[in-house]
């Protein structure tokens, strides 16, 4: 016969889930009786697991383990059933213990509920409740879904980003620049069904629901008034399409800097575009192969990370002013000017403008047919 467990309670552990904030506590655990191989588990949740995840962007998982003190071996909990949520309250589970094929003494036993952490690779932004919606659900992915993102879907109701780590790149191919916090890049060029979704118009002059928004200005993404005001500070007008978007989501999704812009581009690669040194109209939409006019985003091969259109389309707004490059860690670009820093070029320059390296400029309250942009967010972690 298969002896698990003791008649009441056993030794139990609640472990943090972050280093600050929401933790797992007053954890019990009992057997059932008679005795049937399951064990009732209960925990308490302070503060909200769930949140707090979405906003250091990591996936969650509840793990359960039984350590048996004298064998010295600890056993994953696989065969679990019921409320195992890392919102905040108390749940209660059940472990199945004759299903994972477990024998050991209760005095032996110590129960452990902890909650894993791991970062995502994919922001998913859900779109659909259009431009009235009070929020946007937020979801991440390990990895890519069935099909890859490459499809509508995620160029008109929903908005995908991937995760880039911090690292250091040679900028303009010749100074090293660090970054030291990992930050989510928009894989597409934002579309003009994405933008109506969020602003309820469509400014565009090309007409297409997967081609790249453009005549759009750094004000109407960012903000006349707080949203000038970079780099002295990071926030934006609530009107504003950046405003909107963190309004609904709770996140603080903005412009890359140039910086961020070019260590996407470049995707680890030091030669003159993305995908080697000579121009490739299968990489990039210009005066070569347009035919003077947008193309629906990911129609070329993406860079070495999986980012599309970052050489051609549409030219893409960037935080910073347009002045002397600045270096460094983390740099900013200059304190003022008249400018706002564009890159990647578009479907009217000629292929030397396309390059990973080359900069445009325009002032903040302008744009047209050649002006779009893509989505960041910077984590702390």
């Amino acid at each position: 016969m298969k002896k698990a467990l003791g008649t009441v309670l056993l030794t139990l552990i609640g472990v943090a889930a972050f280093a600050a904030a929401p933790t797992i506590t007053g954890v019990t655990a009992q057997q059932r009786y008679p005795w049937n191989g399951k064990v009732d588990i209960s925990y308490t949740v302070t503060g909200d697991i769930a949140a707090e995840a979405k906003q250091k962007a990591v996936l969650t998982s509840l793990k359960v383990t039984a350590q048996d003190k004298v064998a010295n071996k600890t056993y994953t909990a696989t065969k679990l059933s019921g409320d195992r949520a890392l919102t905040a309250g108390t749940h209660k589970f059940v472990w199945d213990m004759n299903a994972e094929g477990l024998t050991f003494k209760s005095s032996n036993v110590v129960f452990n509920v902890s909650c894993e952490t791991t970062p995502a690779t994919y922001c998913v932004i859900d779109l659909s409740a259009g431009a009235n919606a009070t929020s946007y659900p937020v979801t991440y992915l390990a990895s890519l879904p069935s099909g890859g993102f490459n499809v509508d879907a995620y160029k008109t109701s929903k908005l995908v980003l991937k995760r880039l780590e911090a690292g250091t790149f040679k900028m303009q191919g010749s100074t090293n620049v660090t970054l030291t916090k990992p930050f989510f890049c928009g894989l597409f060029e934002v579309t003009q069904k994405q933008y109506t979704l969020v602003m309820g118009t469509n400014p565009s002059k090309f007409s297409g629901d997967t081609l790249p928004v453009e005549q759009v200005s750094y004000n109407i993404i960012r903000g006349s008034s707080n949203g000038a005001k970079w780099p002295s500070s990071s926030a934006v007008d609530s009107s504003s399409f950046m405003g909107k978007l963190r309004s609904r989501t709770g996140l603080d999704f903005d412009l890359p800097t140039e910086a961020q812009w070019e260590f996407a581009c470049r995707a680890g690669t030091t030669t003159t575009y993305s995908y080697g040194n000579s121009a490739n109209g299968n990489y990039m939409w210009y005066a070569g192969n347009s035919n003077d006019k947008t193309h629906p985003v990911g129609s070329k091969s993406a860079n070495p990370w999986g980012l599309y259109d970052m050489h051609g389309n549409v030219w893409e707004w960037c935080l910073d002013w347009y002045g002397n490059l600045t270096y460094g860690t983390d740099p900013k670009g200059s304190s003022s000017g008249s400018n706002r820093v564009e890159r990647g070029s578009c479907w009217y320059n000629d292929a030397d403008l396309c390059t990973s390296s080359r900069r445009g400029s325009y002032y903040p309250s302008g744009g047209g047919s050649s002006d779009g942009f893509r989505i960041v967010r910077t984590l702390s972690n």
